[in-house]
């Protein structure tokens, strides 16, 4: 198990250092370490040259100025004018080359015959170098192979007080020791070039190392995708993109949210409060940095919700990076859906408020009550006054008993309960009995035939402030038992073909329960009246019928007669 565990480290080690290797991160590591190297070594070998060099250059001028010094020293003229230059000249010139630190000065005379030189058996013989120049009177540096081996060399010449050249002075130094010199620097120049090279390898390691959480170790070709995916995501998506530095400049908008702020062309770089299309909310909420969560935020005619999240959570830069999307439709479409949820729990509420008992009066009180404020101002439920007794409807409009009001306010103009009314023909409630069809008011002001019924009180009802009217006929088998009425005031807006949908199912639920009511009253009147001609001729005579048998209906009563009506009431 052991073992497999190390195989299996060793397998993650070696996929890691891959992906660490192939990403851009190790490859820039690798490449800063490569170049390092070749700096560390081409430095090494500038240096090595440059010793060289300045060895060499030391042992020339080391040589010129011993050649020089002995040249110019006391008594080499007389040591040359004596019957045997070499006794005088040896020892001095041996005593010179060890105390000047060279290995060797060679006295000649002007044919090049030597005087003196470190290996005597060397003397008397012809000086290895060229004497030309010197003869000449100039100082003449070479390296040549003489008797102790490869030379650097300086040869100067000796002038009497005429000027003339009497005879030369060479001094040098073996090129092997030369060499020996610089060989002592190479541990040196090697030693700071590998300090160079870790130094910089380590820098190099660190920036690697940075660099590679700052990319996720994540390969060239990957990075290149991500970013062609990151651009093309960014300009495609239907939702704005910004991010704000913390300092309050935009750093990056995308194409929605251009669109969406209408931000200029040069809006990048720009500070928020510099951006003329943004509302003052939006600078604000742009500019604090604080978290905000659909956040709607006017944008000319667009309502946007803003989201806005730092950056520097991960590490990263300071910073904010926000979100913008047009809830413009979606907010109306959230209305739409509003309203339709509020439609539907209100017919769930009829389906359950309207119908809980078999009295007409009853079930229009309670159609009146679910409607008022949920749906209008002010119901108003007219039923065909032979409805109320349990008989068949009329065929128009006349003679209905206004059996229901409920409104928001009790000071409203309409007629009171009880009222009996007669409906002109020109009427919504009259064209709305007879053909079964609701009808719809948008601006009661206008509606003429509605006003013909009594001007005066049709003045009073729009002076009030209702203003729109839904008259919806109450139908059941067949048969139109009433009419039923909403009203809306100013405070609301005027009913619409929508409203007047739900209004007629309204209704319809009511209608059902109505002309259940009315057809109980009727048959328990016949049950009640088969009762009393079935009793004794003596029980008849004492009276009406029990409290028990009375039929349950509205009143009848109500001033006015069967000419008398408002206006819509």
């Amino acid at each position: 198990m052991a073992d497999l565990f190390a195989r299996l480290r060793r397998i993650s080690w070696r996929a890691s250092a891959g992906k660490s290797l192939r990403s851009v991160a190790g490859q820039v590591f690798v490449l800063q370490v490569a170049l390092v190297v070749l700096l560390v070594v081409f430095a090494v070998f500038a240096l090595l040259l440059q010793s060289q060099r300045d060895t060499d250059s030391e042992a020339k001028r080391r040589s010129v100025a011993v050649a020089q010094t002995f040249a110019h020293s006391p008594g080499i003229l007389a040591a040359l004018h004596t019957p045997h230059p070499t006794k005088v000249l040896q020892p001095l010139t041996e005593a010179g080359r060890k105390s000047a630190g060279v290995d060797f000065i060679v006295v000649m005379d002007t044919h090049g015959i030597r005087y003196t030189h470190p290996m005597p058996d060397r003397i008397g013989k012809r000086f290895v170098g060229t004497i030309g120049p010197s003869l000449a009177g100039g100082v003449y540096t070479e390296s040549v192979h003489g008797p102790l081996g490869q030379e650097v060399q300086a040869t100067v010449p000796i002038e009497n007080p005429d000027g003339h050249v009497v005879a030369l002075v060479s001094a040098g130094l073996k090129v092997k020791n030369v060499t020996n010199q610089v060989d002592r620097q190479i541990p040196i120049i090697l030693t700071a070039g590998a300090a160079a090279l870790g130094g910089a390898t380590a820098v190099t390691a660190l920036v690697g190392r940075r660099l590679r959480r700052q990319t996720h170790s994540l390969a060239p070709d990957e990075m290149t995708r991500m970013y062609d995916h990151h651009d093309a995501v960014l300009h495609s998506v239907r939702e704005g993109v910004l991010i704000v530095a913390d300092d309050g400049r935009l750093l990056l908008a995308n194409d929605e949210a251009r669109r969406l702020l209408d931000l200029p062309p040069d809006a990048e770089g720009r500070h928020v409060t510099q951006l003329p299309a943004l509302e003052p909310e939006t600078v604000a909420l742009l500019g604090s940095g604080r978290e905000a969560t659909d956040e709607v935020h006017l944008a000319g005619p667009r309502l946007l919700a803003v989201n806005q999240r730092p950056t520097d959570r991960d590490g990263g830069p300071k910073g904010t990076v926000v979100t913008l999307r047009d809830s413009t439709e979606l907010q109306a479409v959230s209305g739409r859906a509003e309203t339709a949820r509020e439609r539907l729990k209100l017919l769930y509420d009829a389906g359950l408020g309207i119908g809980t008992t078999l009295d007409v009066t009853r079930t229009a009180d309670e159609l009146a009550q679910v409607a008022v404020p949920r749906f209008a101002d002010f119901v108003t439920v007219d039923l065909a006054d032979p409805v109320l007794h349990g008989e068949e409807p009329a065929a128009t409009a006349t003679g209905v008993r206004r059996v229901a009001v409920c409104g928001v306010r009790d000071d409203h103009p309409l007629y009171e309960k009880g009222r009996l009314i007669d409906f002109l023909p020109s009427t919504p409630q009259a064209r709305g009995y007879g053909t079964g069809r609701s009808e719809l008011v948008t601006d009661l002001s206008s509606a003429t035939g509605w006003h013909a019924q009594d001007p005066e009180r049709a003045g009073r009802i729009v002076d009030y402030g209702i203003h729109s009217l839904v008259s919806a006929p109450i139908k059941a088998r067949g048969a139109v038992l009433g009419v039923a009425n909403f009203w809306r005031t100013k405070e609301h807006g005027p009913f619409d073909e929508e409203e007047l949908s739900l209004a007629e199912e309204l209704v319809a639920r009511a209608a059902v329960s109505i002309d259940n009511a009315r057809r109980y009253a009727r048959e328990h009147a016949m049950a009640v009246t088969l009762q009393r001609s079935l009793l004794p001729r003596g029980r008849r005579a004492q009276g009406g019928p029990q409290g028990g048998d009375r039929v349950q209906t509205a009143p009848a009563g109500g001033s006015g007669g069967g000419g008398e009506g408002i206006p819509g009431g």
